[in-house]
């Protein structure tokens, strides 16, 4: 019977932690990659992990959010007080396909990181860039 009990307690804050989006953040922060295309610049916001990014799932169509706009909307599902540590390069070791068109990863002018700085304080959010 205290098994039961148990297993109904354990899956009720299972359940409620879900809901309250806790099964979604990252304990480790977040990484946020950049970089241009034709004039436009391109964002990656992904979670962060113990284990190095590779060049194809930074630039992927999965993760891609193009524009500040795009990814002012998606600093929004981060939660109040997380990290997000802005990348000036691919991860170490980090290989670039022959289908990346040359793109580099890199920080954008002073002015729009400042912009984006910004967007991070309204937010509740800790920028830094690495």
């Amino acid at each position: 019977m205290l098994r039961k009990q148990m297993m109904a307690g354990f899956t009720a804050l299972l359940i409620l932690a879900t809901a309250n989006g806790y099964g979604q953040q990252s304990m480790k922060g977040y990484e946020l990659y950049s970089w241009k295309i034709k004039g436009n610049w391109h964002y990656a916001l992904m979670i962060g992990t113990n284990r190095a990014k590779s060049y194809d799932e930074i630039v992927s169509g999965n993760t891609e959010l193009k524009g500040t706009d795009a990814l002012e909307a998606e600093l929004k599902k981060v939660p109040r007080g997380r990290e997000v540590l802005w990348m000036g390069d691919a991860p170490a070791g980090a290989k670039r396909p022959a289908t990346s068109m040359g793109i580099d990863l890199k920080h954008p002018s002073r002015k729009r990181i400042e912009r984006i700085k910004e967007i991070c304080e309204s937010l509740g959010i800790k920028l830094k860039l690495a």
